[in-house]
């Protein structure tokens, strides 16, 4: 597999193995998006520095010209999602668009912002900030054939065969997430009512019905974390409703059986 066409003027050129899915560019690659519209196409997240040729392969086997792509749209600014986006904005002479707010080193060619309108040839894309997973998370909406279409990067994974109920992306202080922000962006996405809802990582959302199920299990998700006032800063949130308490149980914490276990033996 190369590509996958979404709907009309939507493909997937791109994916890493993220939940146990088969790849079809870098290993380690997020959901990359090609944006069709007619007379310039756009990427939305662009994946690692070692996808290059995939990429443009899988481009042309959808019979796409990868020459057309002149902007380069980033959902937020992690390694997986930005890696290629210098190499590429200088093969096609492109521009960069992302939100502020990031902890690392892109910049942009433009800061978008909620109620910004990006226009890809004839398409058209509201712009709104998702913070939560990262201060600079975006999502995107435009209106294809009827039908709202959502990218919602990493803040709204939903429900994946294999690894859970409403996934979101990963929360870590270092950089810059916020519960309460990702709750209320969660909340804000279904105000969207997408029809067809397009995550940074795992399988796309295809119906109403599935974006606004994978969209409460999110928040169920994040309402289970917020219970978990003494965790350190990193959390995985990848797990089903409920698995929290199951994974950080003190039964089921074996490194931290293992400390314990060791303090007891040096006192004896």
């Amino acid at each position: 597999m190369s590509h996958i066409k979404i709907c009309d003027r939507i493909y997937l050129v791109g994916r890493g193995i993220w939940g146990g899915l088969k790849p079809f560019s870098s290993k380690f690659d997020c959901n990359i998006y090609l944006i069709d519209g007619g007379t310039e196409m756009a990427l939305v997240d662009n994946g690692d520095s070692l996808n290059l040729i995939k990429l443009k392969r899988n481009i042309a086997s959808a019979g796409l010209d990868f020459r057309k792509i002149k902007k380069l749209i980033i959902t937020h600014d992690h390694w997986d999602h930005v890696a290629n986006t210098w190499i590429l904005k200088k093969l096609l002479k492109a521009t960069v668009y992302s939100g502020k707010g990031s902890f690392f080193l892109l910049k942009p060619d433009k800061y978008l912002r909620t109620g910004d309108i990006l226009k890809v040839g004839d398409l058209s894309f509201n712009v709104y900030n998702v913070p939560g997973h990262t201060p600079d998370c975006l999502c995107f909406k435009s209106i294809i054939n009827g039908k709202n279409v959502v990218f919602s990067g990493d803040t709204a994974i939903g429900d994946q065969p294999g690894t859970g109920k409403g996934v979101v992306g990963w929360y870590n202080a270092m950089w810059g997430s916020d519960l309460k922000k990702f709750i209320a962006s969660i909340r804000f996405i279904k105000t969207l009512k997408p029809d067809i809802m397009l995550p940074g990582h795992g399988l796309q959302h295809l119906t109403r019905k599935k974006c606004m199920t994978s969209l409460n299990n999110c928040l169920k998700r994040l309402k289970d974390f917020s219970s978990f006032r003494e965790l350190e800063s990193m959390m995985p949130l990848v797990f089903d409703r409920g698995g929290v308490r199951k994974y950080f149980g003190l039964s089921s914490n074996k490194q931290l059986l293992l400390k314990i276990k060791v303090k007891r033996v040096k006192k004896s």
